[in-house]
């Protein structure tokens, strides 16, 4: 019988003095339940009384005790390490993580301990034997807490319950380090991120948790943490965040900078431009892609086909109750913002405007006529897209057309009763001369009406743009030229001059002015009338370059261009 007692006894005596520092102590084997710091107080080289429960543990700040000595070749080895470590927790956790160094030694007073932190570039409070670190470092030199190795030791005390962690240390500096790290973060379970490449908070996020015996979903506001998560304890699961919204963000320049990627024109430089622009979830980026965009830009589709959002990763697999931090990335938006994480998410940049021309007209009942869309000025694009509105009750759209727009075919735009929606791309630009069509339908006005009071953009959905090759945005607004009148101009476009000519019904003097796009009067010119024929010369050589209205006597006369 007491070969059986002593048997268990003598080799539970065997592992405990056979274990390995990094493996559990005797206390651990038992189940002790574990130990708290004694108080103590200590002034510290910097002249600073502390109490350790009443400055930290009882503030909630965790401390961390380096028992060391001045002269300690390993600590000044670990001494650069642990500055770094210090400045690190203080500000991932500020005002909750406390370091102290505590001397071993009877002969380093507080004045040498205050020269080794200068030496050493340390920035933690330090204490010597004048101000009681001997005292402060008692129960964890004579083993109350297992066997003291030598410096430096590094102790870790719990905020709140003061429970102490002995001797962190692994089989080497940068080893110890990162275990100190490790406890320090145990005791602050992080939340973790949900945000756009840009550092944007994402909102309404779905979480979705798979366990073997446990499943959920979870809605987050730019971070979660799944660390109370009874049922996560001490197993794996898998998380994968989802997020739905509107394709808003995306745009004709999107798909203009496609384009450019794939050609090789202009490769994308951050992973979440390729991401975003690979809209068919296939793991790669094809015009493929760039046809399912244009598809959603026009109408024709509601939504990509793996929705609006896409994260990276993808999903995560953790253990015990731990999380994974997600960027998420609006698919097809490559132009949300700049190449760079750190930076805040920052609107597309919109240029000066851009007047889209048409001719006005006065339709009789049920006319059809052919109206065109221009430029009055010479213009290089890149893309164009908009969306004219019309009541189907009053207008019908037909026959769309252009001998100008290279690439344009019948996947560039979507015509239904209701609206006519356009999205045009030439990644490798393109150039108009001044009041070239660009495009040309024909329009039937079936209770008839002024063009300009049937036709419009679109408030909402797509914006309507224009992209030069400079990289600019110009919004786009339609602008309508008057009907022709009773004068006539030529040459139009003019250079240098141009010539006026109409018929008078008696004598008398006719103001003639020219105005720009914003109504500013360029030119004014009296000229004498006779009845009759009557043809004046303008000169135009001081005139910039540009599209200006012409009025006689207040009254619209017509449009000229002048050219260089």
């Amino acid at each position: 019988m007491k070969y059986l007692v002593f048997t268990p006894l003598f080799f539970f005596a065997t592992l405990a003095i056979a274990n390995p520092p990094n493996l559990p102590s005797s206390r651990q084997w038992l189940h002790v339940p574990p130990q708290t710091a004694a108080d103590f107080t200590i002034t510290t080289s910097d002249g600073q009384v502390k109490q350790l429960y009443q400055d930290y543990i009882n503030q909630q700040k965790l401390v961390v005790i380096e028992a060391f000595f001045t002269t300690c070749p390993p600590c000044a080895t670990h001494a650069p390490l642990v500055q770094n470590l210090y400045t690190s927790m203080q500000a991932t956790h500020p005002g909750k993580v406390e370091f102290l160094l505590l001397s071993t030694l009877f002969n380093d007073t507080n004045a040498k301990v205050a020269q080794y932190k200068t030496s050493k570039g340390l920035s933690m409070p330090g204490v010597g034997k004048d101000g009681g670190s001997i005292t402060a470092l008692q129960p964890y030199l004579n083993g109350q807490f297992g066997p003291f190795q030598g410096t430096p030791t590094f102790i870790v005390i719990a905020p709140g319950s003061g429970v102490v962690t002995f001797d962190i240390r692994g089989l080497s500096p940068n080893e110890t380090i990162m275990l100190l790290q490790q406890k320090i973060e145990a005791f602050f379970p992080k939340d973790c991120t949900l945000k756009s490449p840009f550092g944007t908070p994402l909102e309404t996020v779905q979480i979705g948790v798979n366990a073997p015996v446990f499943d959920t979903l979870l809605v987050a506001n730019g971070a979660y943490d799944l660390s109370n998560v009874i049922a996560l304890k001490n197993t794996t699961c898998t998380i994968k965040p989802h997020k739905t919204g509107s394709t808003t963000g995306l745009t004709t320049y999107d798909l203009v900078l496609i384009s450019k990627h794939i050609l090789g024109i202009e490769p994308f430089k951050c992973p979440w431009q390729i991401l975003a622009a690979d809209v068919n979830c296939t793991g790669s980026v094809t015009t493929f892609d760039i046809v399912t965009a244009r598809k959603v830009i026009l109408g024709i589709l509601d939504s990509l086909p793996c929705g609006s959002w896409r994260f990276m990763p993808d999903s995560a697999t953790v253990s015990n109750g731990a999380c994974q931090d997600f960027v998420g990335v609006i698919l097809g938006d490559v132009n949300a913002g700049p190449c760079n994480d750190s930076l805040a998410t920052s609107a597309e940049s919109r240029f000066q405007p851009r007047n889209l021309f048409l001719n006005e007209h006065d339709f009789q009942p049920g006319e059809t006529a052919q109206v065109s869309l221009f430029f009055v000025e010479n213009t290089e694009l890149d893309g164009l897209q908009f969306v004219l509105d019309f009541d189907p009750d009053l207008i019908n759209i037909q026959k769309i057309e252009t001998e100008m727009l290279e690439d344009f075919d019948a996947g560039s735009y979507h015509l239904t009763n209701q609206h006519l929606a356009l999205s045009w791309i030439r990644a490798q630009r393109q150039q108009f001369s001044a009041t070239t069509t660009l495009l040309r339908f024909d329009v039937t006005a079936p209770k008839g009406g002024k063009l300009s009071e049937l036709l419009r953009f679109s408030e909402s959905g797509l914006h309507p743009e224009a992209y030069s090759t400079d990289g600019q945005i110009h919004p786009l607004q339609l602008a309508w030229i008057p009907p022709a009148s009773d004068y006539s101009i030529s040459p139009n476009p003019a250079r240098n001059l141009f010539t006026l000519k109409a018929t008078a019904k008696q004598d008398g003097d006719l103001l003639v002015q020219m105005l720009d796009l914003q109504g500013k009067i360029v030119l004014a010119k009296t000229l004498p009338a006779f009845t009759g024929f009557n043809s004046w010369e303008i000169e135009t050589s001081t005139t910039p370059s540009g599209f200006y209205f012409l009025k006689v006597n207040g009254r619209a006369a017509g449009v000229v261009v002048v050219g260089q």
